[in-house]
């Protein structure tokens, strides 16, 4: 038998494209505009075209072929962005098969980008899209070495889902990475510093080395080559950390080499803000975080978001922990608890939306203005509050459906016993 090979690229072709509702125009109307900005409650309509924002504004025009959609008064955000996932790299944890975030070999450091492995069909997806995650910044685990491997920045559309393969270089001087240098953090900052020196070496002298006229490394060709963005401030180099004290060396060494820094956890930032935002280094913080989980974080407080915006640090969010992954929309909820202890509003919004794309390079994403990315969600109520959720999301103009592997079982489920009751 044949196979008819146009007809199967076109069933094929379906199936990728069936979990986005197609559109011409979209028009919001009667939207509260909500990303961050001061703005008055005065209600608006968004016109959408070409997978952008056309238009802001009154009373705006709608053709034959406009879908509208009614927001009755309700907030529009951007897309909410969690930049602490490993949102297409984890399918269930304790199923090795379908992890993808860590490698056991020593020879694969910085050069891990966990791009290679993204899995824009993980059920994880949809998931958390519906919830409102448009965007994540995806990072590799350590295996074993303090370096981590490449970040990425993923939008969780139907393809297609990576958007930048080397959003930052991750490091981790906590606990985890001072155990993977033999249990001392003096050690880790001595080997974060030689992977460095070595890597700016390699780069001036590439073809005295792969000529055999140079020293040896302590990386691999391709994890020095990787490197090489960080040594010339084309990536950021992510570090996590949490203890003030280790916050400020942080600092100095990032200072000494040149080289643009992120800081991820700092438990301990609110006392030495004043350090970091002298710096300009942002920071990634979960503000729910509040307990001492160990040694290094005894300075843990629910108002660190407060302390480290009053000082001027640039904030971006991530949220509860080990949920981070599978339920990375609770990142909003971390988000309303900085409000509740302190943090303006606005600045709340900005660490969920317009920073993370601004810091990892995303500057179309983020603001609600003609021009920008149409990648946004009209929610049922305040975005920040727990009971509130989403009734539109759109990515690049493309409505989503409000529905995912969990919501299908639900309802399938549901029907079984509810005939069983009729």
């Amino acid at each position: 038998m044949k196979l008819n090979w146009l007809k199967i690229v076109g069933i094929t072709a379906c199936v990728l494209i069936s979990s986005a509702v197609q559109a011409n125009d979209v028009l919001i109307k009667n939207a509260k505009l909500v990303d961050g900005v001061e703005r008055t409650d005065e209600l608006v309509d968004i016109r959408v075209r070409d997978g952008r924002i056309h238009k802001i504004g009154t009373n705006l025009s709608v053709d034959d072929d406009t879908q509208v959609f009614d927001a009755a008064g309700k907030p529009v955000t951007p897309g909410l962005f969690n930049v602490d996932t490993q949102i297409g790299l984890m399918e269930v944890g304790a199923v090795a098969a379908s992890v993808d975030t860590m490698t056991t070999r020593d020879d694969v450091t910085a050069s891990l980008r966990v791009a290679d492995a993204y899995n824009v069909s993980s059920t994880v997806v949809p998931y958390n899209r519906m919830l409102g995650i448009t965007n994540a910044v995806v990072q590799p685990s350590n295996g074993m070495s303090l370096i981590a491997g490449t970040a990425a920045v993923v939008k969780l559309s139907a393809t297609d889902g990576v958007v930048e393969p080397g959003a930052a270089m991750v490091v981790n001087l906590a606990n985890a990475g001072s155990a993977l240098a033999g249990g001392s953090k003096a050690a880790a900052m001595a080997k974060l510093r030689e992977a460095l020196e070595d890597a700016r070496d390699y780069a001036r002298n590439t073809a005295q080395f792969n000529a055999g006229n140079r020293r040896d490394y302590s990386l691999s060709r391709h994890d020095l080559a990787a490197l090489k963005p960080v040594i010339e401030r084309r990536m950021p180099l992510l570090v996590h950390v949490e203890r003030a004290s280790d916050i400020e060396r942080v600092l100095r060494m990032a200072a000494d080499m040149r080289i643009s820094l992120i800081l991820s956890g700092v438990s301990e930032g609110w006392r030495v803000a004043d350090q970091i935002a002298k710096a300009e280094v942002p920071v990634i913080i979960d503000p729910i975080r509040n307990l001492p989980s160990s040694y290094e974080s005894l300075g843990a407080r629910l108002d660190n978001a407060k302390l480290l915006h009053d000082a001027g640090v640039s904030l971006m969010f991530t949220g509860m922990g080990w949920q981070t992954t599978h339920n990375a929309y609770l990142v909003r909820q971390s988000a309303g608890n900085a409000v509740a202890n302190g943090l303006p509003y606005h600045a709340a919004i900005q660490a969920i939306t317009s920073t993370p794309a601004k810091m990892f390079g995303v500057p179309e994403y983020g603001h609600l203005k003609a021009g920008a990315s149409a990648t946004l969600v009209v929610w049922s109520d305040d975005p920040l509050e727990v009971m509130s959720n989403p009734e539109l999301v759109l990515i690049d103009g493309q409505e989503y459906p409000l529905e995912s592997r969990h919501t299908r079982l639900r309802d399938r489920y549901f029907k079984r016993i509810q005939a069983q009751m009729d």
